[in-house]
């Protein structure tokens, strides 16, 4: 029967049935959204029918947000869950949307933030595309899934937590709060590749602690590791922020001094060992280091360099201690 033939009840009727259909068709497509398709957090099919701005959707989408059936208009638009966006995700929402709308994208393909009805913050997953088009190219009908990926979200964000921490303990030695030997070789190489092309100059002092075993054998490790940390802040407290210092060995540690002369840089160290001299420590014996001074206009390599300021600590060691050469 043609629909021009039909009477007011007939096409009353006609349109009682397709609603009953669809209806039907759309429980069936929800449910199997469940049973075919139990990917985690999935929460189903969407259609939108574009001129009339209705959405359809399995019911997961709003009980996930909080929602229940009632709390939805029988008509849904695309805004019901477009206002609830977060503030700082909407305008890219909305951008994606209009470049696949206008066809300049081929699939609609976004993560955002959107609020439940408690205020708290979900993480959706949303996917989609135009599956009919006008004659002239507009859009009809839209179809696509949603995922609620909150959870791995907060995974995620844990795990670059966990990853940054143990990555700044991989970098920062504990006990003393300088770098640790491999960050600095790390930093040392990329500053000497620098220095060079800039031929700028710098230089680097290696000292170690004078008699340090012996502390450790009279007052204990708890004593000596005091001891560590005391040096390595007093050591922070007279570089510049541009210097670059490390716990380079047990007791030993390496300073860096970005254009910087070896005069420069053995008087900071001279100024290190005088507040070193007035630090409290849980013994009245003073605590001093050796040091050798080297500057980068004396060898090419950085294995050369660090092993002339080693030689120059070697000398100190041999020739009386709680000096510094260079």
């Amino acid at each position: 029967m043609q629909h021009l033939d039909m009477t007011k009840e007939q096409l009353l009727e006609e349109i009682a049935y397709l609603k009953r259909l669809n209806k039907e068709l759309l429980e069936q497509i929800f449910e199997d959204d469940i049973t075919k398709s139990p990917w985690s957090g999935n929460l189903g099919q969407w259609f939108w029918d574009y001129p009339r701005n209705i959405v359809t959707f399995n019911p997961m989408k709003a009980t996930a947000l909080g929602y229940s059936p009632e709390d939805i208009p029988e008509e849904a638009g695309f805004e019901f869950f477009t206002e609830k966006l977060h503030p700082e995700d909407y305008d890219m929402v909305m951008d994606e949307m209009r470049a696949h709308l206008s066809g300049r994208v081929p699939v609609w393909e976004v993560k955002y933030r959107i609020q439940a009805k408690d205020g708290s913050w979900k993480v959706f997953y949303d996917c989609g595309k135009v599956t009919q088009r006008s004659a002239d190219n507009k859009p009809l009908f839209l179809a696509g899934n949603i995922f609620d990926v909150t959870e791995d979200e907060i995974l995620k964000q844990e795990l670059i937590q966990k990853t940054a921490f143990w990555r700044t303990q991989a970098r920062i030695d504990s006990l003393t709060n300088l770098y640790t030997r491999a960050a600095l070789e790390e930093e040392l190489f990329s500053l000497h590749q620098r220095h060079q092309t800039q031929q700028q100059t710098y230089a680097i002092m290696l000292l170690d602690l004078d008699h340090f075993k012996k502390i450790n054998d009279t007052y204990g490790h708890l004593v000596g590791d005091r001891v560590l940390a005391t040096v390595g802040q007093t050591i922070r407290s007279n570089i510049r922020e541009s210097d670059i210092a490390a716990r380079y060995g047990g007791e030993e540690f390496l300073v860096v001094f970005p254009s910087c002369e070896s005069q420069t840089a053995a008087q900071i160290g001279e100024i290190i060992q005088q507040d070193l001299l007035k630090a409290e420590l849980p013994f009245t014996q003073p605590v001093c280091f050796s040091a050798g001074v080297a500057s980068s206009t004396e060898r090419q390599t950085l294995n050369e360099l660090i092993d002339l300021a080693d030689q120059r600590l070697y000398k100190t060691k041999n020739t009386g201690r709680n000096r510094i050469i260079q």
